[in-house]
């Protein structure tokens, strides 16, 4: 269940998991996504599940939900988004064992309700990265031995997938909403008009969403006569979203993604996720950015300096270097999605829907990453 208007990506891996474990699987998500974003599923048809829409708005679609799920009889619930005493009070009325993603501990551990989960050793919980584990596990150590890590990556590009490291224009795709405060577009503005005669190579940004300063941004390329460094994809005139199938292709088509983390979201390296590095890391792609993002999520990036974090004069984007961190990024897929598999497996054999001695017995699954790629 996802019950927000976000994040439905993030559910796609243990979707497809779930499917190859044979675990029948029900997906009621928020109708605001469908609304908003369309229906993502519709394009990863590896996905395996049916997900339907409810709305929920008012407590008569709540209601109607909890019947709908009563009826439903599972053997447990999943949460994507389980920080807030709303939900996770919700979720106690079936009295069923639940798996749930904790996008931010510190919510988590400011409720009263998921602490009570917590407490109640019936809750088993994912992460998106190793830092929001620790972070989580800091806050919350009732949970020790029951949170993982399952690197989301598996939403992909459509068709084969190729890479072209020798393109006449750089294609480098900034994934995620527009917004200042999130992503730092007012520093690479103010770089660009410093450096961008300076590019060894024509370079071109891709901007695939769109977000509440996307007209801000707009803007400001045209004020500076910056035209020629972007390309905007064009947005659904309903939802005000760049089509899912815009935004697949635009990461299977650039060469470097850049997730633009501006120095006052340390958050995302200490104790959230940013959906810009998790879409670098599922389309395989280099990404370019300072050395402490790389650390944090465990890839090696085309370093930026710490006190030029915009600045792509200072990166080594030959050909070299980009299908070196290409096949890096191909590696770090590839383990990650066995690691999701494996602990996703012993997780449901902990619960009887998979026969434990399919599980492999030892726990390699719970490595920290970073040990396979260094």
């Amino acid at each position: 269940m996802q019950m927000e208007a976000v994040h439905e990506h993030i559910t796609a891996g243990f979707f497809k998991v779930f499917s190859e474990l044979g675990v029948t699987c029900n997906g009621h998500f928020n109708r605001r996504i469908l609304q908003l974003n369309g229906d993502l599923f519709n394009h990863l048809s590896y996905a395996g599940v049916h997900v339907d829409y409810p709305v929920l708005v008012g407590r008569h679609c709540w209601q109607a939900l909890a019947d709908r799920i009563i009826t439903e009889s599972p053997e447990l619930l999943f949460f994507n988004t389980f920080q807030k005493d709303g939900i996770a009070g919700w979720a106690e009325q079936f009295d069923r064992p639940v798996i749930a993603i904790v996008h931010n501990p510190g919510k988590f551990a400011d409720s009263e309700v998921c602490m009570r989960w917590a407490r109640s050793g019936r809750l088993t919980v994912f992460c998106l990265a190793e830092h929001v584990q620790k972070s989580l596990l800091k806050r919350v150590p009732e949970l020790e031995g029951r949170v993982h890590v399952h690197y989301a990556y598996e939403v992909l590009p459509p068709g084969p997938d190729e890479y072209d490291a020798d393109a006449d224009v750089l294609n480098i795709v900034i994934p995620g909403s527009v917004n200042y405060l999130n992503r730092g577009f007012d520093g690479l503005i103010d770089t660009l008009k410093e450096t961008g005669s300076a590019l060894e190579r024509p370079v071109k940004f891709s901007i695939i969403a769109g977000g509440p300063d996307r007209k801000r941004l707009e803007e400001d390329i045209s004020k500076y006569g910056l035209e020629k460094y972007f390309e905007l994809l064009p947005l659904d005139p309903l939802s005000g979203r760049v089509p899912h199938s815009l935004y697949l292709e635009a990461l299977g088509s650039c060469q470097a993604i850049m997730p633009l983390l501006p120095a006052s979201r340390i958050d995302y390296l200490k104790s959230k996720v940013t959906s810009g590095v998790l879409a670098g890391l599922g389309a395989a792609r280099p990404m370019i950015c300072p050395p402490e993002v790389g650390e944090a999520y465990g890839f090696e990036p085309i370093n930026l300096p710490t006190d030029r974090p915009f600045d792509i004069s200072k990166a080594d984007l030959s050909p070299a270097t980009l299908r070196d961190r290409r096949q890096r990024g191909l590696k770090i897929r590839e383990i990650s999605n066995k690691h999701n598999r494996e602990v996703i497996e012993r997780v449901l054999a902990d619960h009887g829907l998979v026969h434990k001695d399919r599980v492999d017995a030892t726990a390699e699954a719970e490595k920290p990453r970073r040990r396979w790629f260094r």
